[in-house]
């Protein structure tokens, strides 16, 4: 998700093979809410936005359906309660916590995950936070994360999204002001 004072939130949707790969990518047209949402939706707007309206969009042009959705907005969880997918957000890297958690050297070829809460825990080398109420999907997502872990830097396809979206946002400029100027 890209936040753009000019036009709104814009969301992208990744999905990409074990090796990391892209296999399928989508992004939104922006969506800007208007005064009178921001005023009635108050907290709740976000969630909302990000969940709902850009996520559910996003989520129904896919033709994929991927074994596990790992986000870094918490405010897209709210889609968890309408899929089957489990589904991860990344909510940061600490190299401290996880050094002192899990010792430097995890033992074999794959990270190990540690519970912090009922809710969040390390693994990778960076913090991990699960939906409220869907803390059984935890063993499934560190198996899956696991599988990733191998070939693909855990955070690294977030920034190739922000990447395409800004693409799509440049190249769509430039389309609108040539529209513009053969008209």
């Amino acid at each position: 998700m890209l936040e753009s004072d000019e036009h709104g939130f814009f969301g992208g949707y990744l999905v990409v093979s074990q090796l990391g790969r892209p296999l399928e990518f989508h992004c939104t047209a922006p969506v800007r809410p208007s005064r009178a949402q921001q005023i009635l939706y108050g907290p709740t707007l976000q969630p909302y936005l990000l969940g709902e309206q850009i996520g559910g969009t996003l989520l129904a042009q896919a033709k994929l359906r991927p074994n596990l959705i790992l986000t870094d907005q918490f405010d897209a969880f709210c889609l968890r309660s309408q899929i089957a997918t489990p589904m991860v957000c990344l909510a940061g890297a600490n190299e401290e916590a996880i050094v002192s958690e899990l010792g430097e050297d995890s033992g074999g070829d794959a990270p190990q995950a540690k519970l912090l809460a009922s809710r969040r825990f390390v693994f990778g080398g960076y913090h991990w936070e699960l939906p409220g109420g869907y803390e059984y999907d935890q063993p499934s997502v560190v198996e899956l994360l696991q599988l990733l872990a191998r070939q693909v830097t855990l955070s690294e396809p977030f920034g190739r999204i922000r990447e395409a979206i800004q693409e799509a946002q440049r190249i769509g400029g430039r389309s609108q002001d040539a529209h513009g100027q053969a008209a």
